[in-house]
């Protein structure tokens, strides 16, 4: 990713995880025999008349899903209590799995793994999906708050930064999607703890991560995926780069007319492939690269500094000109556009000069 983001503390976005670790301990000893009753088994904010009703609100969809799971969990042997215990206590530290290499130990938190333990039901599964809908309900848990204070805290871009090309949603029109980082559908375990939670773009979180896992590919190797947030620090850039080395710009070649874009990353760590694998990004790179726009823009600039431009005069200009887009200075959507004036400079030859120089404004 681009950047990283401060980690956002937000109380009532914390809450209803707190109501189910309360339950969870209430429930880690209990019988066989036992009927599930609210008022036993949740803190008294979260029930009302003896129902479930955080904020005063009965809410039956809730009931319904716990009561199921409770009935589950109830049947399991004391030893399978205590592991599902675990795999909770385990579960809050899901934040610190990702940039571990070689650590499986988060294996144990995938969905296959708690429905063994659960003998094949899928209870647990369907709790932690109407949590996570009714954390995300408007005015609930003071999602959009949350978001708001977190917009507000990004400095100068407001770029999504596992893309860095589309723009965070504004607050005052809507809030951004939330991501699981570890996929609800395959870590619903981790489904309403907040450092789980990233805004994001849209086209990140629905067209391309969509419900890929970031800690394990397909065979179950361990990635490294750069998890998003920082806890120190407002802002971090990461120290990532561009360069289209070995492309072909467009127009420039008789046997390849169109050309070929070739976006390479730097450095070439396991990160960047895992960033590359989950968002496509070399690909999108690669679609978003506008150079017709952009040449434009160039010339436009240079002609008014020269009335007369020869080859050498528009590369030394170049040189100083791609500095407006340094992406280590200045908003991270110019990481592509600052790799495409260089690659102008260092590719510049007759038919590439002939082609600007010629170019209207």
């Amino acid at each position: 990713m681009l950047y990283k983001y401060q980690f956002i503390k937000h109380q009532k976005l914390r809450e209803l995880n707190f109501h189910f670790l309360y339950f969870i301990r209430k429930i880690k000893d209990v019988k066989k025999t036992t009927k599930f009753k609210p008022e036993i088994f949740f803190h008294s904010s979260f029930i009302r008349n003896n129902k479930i009703a955080p904020k005063g609100k009965e809410n039956s969809t809730l009931e319904v899903k716990f009561k199921a799971f409770f009935d589950i969990f109830k049947k399991l042997s004391q030893d399978e209590k205590n592991e599902f215990l675990n795999l909770i206590i385990l579960s809050q530290k899901i934040h610190l799995f990702f940039e571990k290499p070689n650590n499986t130990e988060a294996i144990v938190l995938h969905s296959s793994n708690i429905k063994r333990l659960l003998n094949g039901s899928n209870s647990f599964s369907d709790l932690m999906d109407a949590l996570w809908n009714y954390l995300k309900s408007p005015n609930a848990w003071e999602i959009d708050k949350h978001y708001k204070i977190f917009y507000d805290s990004i400095p100068d871009s407001k770029m999504c930064p596992f893309c860095g090309l589309e723009e965070l949603s504004k607050p005052i029109f809507r809030r951004a999607d939330y991501d699981h980082i570890a996929n609800k559908s395959k870590y619903p375990i981790s489904s309403i703890i907040n450092k789980n939670l990233a805004p994001t773009c849209d086209k990140c979180n629905k067209d391309f991560k969509k419900a890929k896992d970031v800690l394990f590919d397909k065979i179950g190797n361990k990635r490294i995926f750069s998890y998003p947030f920082v806890f120190n620090s407002p802002f971090i850039n990461s120290n990532i780069s561009f360069d289209f080395l070995g492309s072909i710009h467009p127009e420039t070649d008789l046997n390849n007319k169109s050309g070929k874009w070739v976006v390479n990353i730097s450095p070439n760590s396991d990160f960047i492939l895992s960033w590359d694998h989950i968002y496509q990004i070399k690909k999108r790179y690669a679609n978003s690269i506008n150079y017709k726009k952009w040449q434009k823009e160039l010339i436009y600039s240079a002609k008014l500094k020269h009335s007369i431009l020869t080859q050498k005069l528009l590369k030394e200009y170049i040189k100083n000109y791609k500095q407006t887009f340094n992406p280590s200075s200045l908003e991270v959507e110019y990481h592509i556009k600052f790799a495409y004036y260089e690659f102008l400079e260092q590719g510049m030859n007759n038919v590439l000069f002939n082609q600007l120089n010629t170019m209207t404004t």
